[in-house]
């Protein structure tokens, strides 16, 4: 799929525009280094020797013919970003072997970024970043947008503490397809692959140990990121997950008839839900025909426009009268829930108890039910704004959070539950 709508950074909820915050907003990147504890697996030197290196002014997004026949997680292509989105370290592009929920060998992109400094001897700590509601059509994939950088440009204290970051795309960004948003084994599988194609780029030099980091669409993507590390990654340890004002109740956010700017985050579940189950479900059970003609601008426009176009007069009219009521719609959704399955490593939500997005009762509930399976999840919900705004504290919060856990010192996790 394609598109020649720009994205509109600036009137995204999800992702802060960097480059309009205050200078003392943004996080420092002359965090001192850190020590990481030693690891079983030695670091990966060298790039996978199949990996194609793109020339700076070269197409990186060209999907090879055919798919090559290789694992997934194995990096395909690699193209250097100059400048570096992170002094002392180096940027690069990458294209990367996945797997759709359909089981359908596909390609994904993203970016990493290497820290320069000398690596220890066991190898650098990853970071895999999936990132928050941007849109669907391929214009949007944050790899094609690194002006302003997003979140990536949040985690410059994890870079200087000498950890690789891999941020995924997702399915369907910057490739072929549509993008299936907030389901969460196509997110959780584009998060894993990068940070195993991330291992096998110049320099990587990486261990084994991966923290998951995410906010709102992103926070959903994490959860979900985590759930499947243990089998779809297995040689990687996970150390902690951070989930930032997740959507945790797809299934309750399907049946809530979401109306005004809002919408757009319908028509991007109902065009992702599509792409993604096919079959199993029809837009027409969930959207009346007015909300049908609304569709395909999901597959052309970045969400910052898509939420002030037309979709910012979305209505209740332009629902089907049983939408998200039972059916394969309700069953589907609901089976995108976030924070069903408890996993051995910890998670930190932060979610603003004044997020305007995204309702912090959510959460709560995901929280409340997490916590009545086993897992050690602290959940910190003090009023940092609105939900942009509030995504600059809390990957500050969760930065020192992971480096805790990767350091293996100072306090234990902590259950709030």
């Amino acid at each position: 799929m394609s598109s020649t709508t720009a994205p509109n950074t600036t009137a995204l909820p999800t992702v802060p525009d960097t480059t309009a915050l205050p200078t003392s907003s943004v996080p420092s990147t002359t965090a001192p280094a850190t020590t990481v504890p030693d690891s079983t697996a030695p670091p990966t030197t060298v790039p996978d020797a199949s990996a194609e290196e793109i020339p700076t002014d070269g197409d990186l997004y060209a999907v090879p013919s055919p798919i090559p026949d290789v694992p997934h997680g194995t990096l395909l292509r690699y193209q250097l970003v100059e400048p570096s989105v992170h002094a002392g370290a180096t940027t690069y592009r990458m294209m990367y072997a996945s797997e759709s929920h359909a089981g359908e060998p596909i390609v994904v992109t993203g970016v990493a970024v290497i820290p320069a400094a000398e690596p220890p001897a066991d190898g650098r700590n990853t970071i895999t970043l999936v990132h928050g509601t941007t849109g669907s059509a391929d214009v949007c994939a944050p790899s094609k947008n690194l002006a302003g950088a997003g979140e990536l440009a949040l985690l410059g204290p994890s870079v200087a503490a000498g950890t690789i970051i891999a941020a995924t795309d997702y399915e369907g960004m910057g490739t072929p397809g549509v993008h299936p948003y907030l389901m969460g084994e196509s997110e959780g599988r584009s998060g894993l692959d990068a940070a195993l194609a991330a291992r096998q780029l110049p320099g990587a030099q990486a261990g084994t140990q991966l923290g998951v980091m995410g906010y709102s669409q992103g926070g959903h993507s994490a959860m979900w990121t985590a759930e499947l590390a243990e089998t779809w990654a297995p040689e990687l340890d996970l150390v902690g997950t951070f989930a930032g004002a997740p959507p945790t109740e797809i299934g309750l956010i399907a049946g809530a008839r979401i109306t005004g700017a809002a919408g757009s985050f319908v028509l991007l579940l109902v065009n992702g839900y599509e792409q993604a189950y096919g079959d199993e479900i029809d837009p027409a059970e969930y959207l009346s025909v007015e909300g049908l003609s609304l569709l395909p601008l999901a597959d052309e426009q970045c969400v910052g426009d898509l939420s002030s176009t037309a979709v910012a007069e979305f209505t209740s009219a332009d629902y089907a009268p049983d939408a998200g009521a039972g059916g394969p719609w309700q069953k589907l959704t609901a089976a995108n829930d976030a924070g069903t399955v408890a996993v051995d490593a910890p998670l930190l939500i932060v979610h603003s108890s004044t997020d305007d997005v995204v309702p912090a009762v959510l959460s709560d509930t995901a929280t409340k039910r997490l916590c009545g399976l086993g897992q050690v999840v602290e959940r910190r919900a003090p009023d940092l704004g609105g939900h942009g705004a509030a995504a600059v504290p809390a990957y500050q919060q969760a930065q020192e959070w992971m480096q805790a856990r990767f350091d293996g010192t100072g306090a234990a996790p902590i259950s709030t539950c």
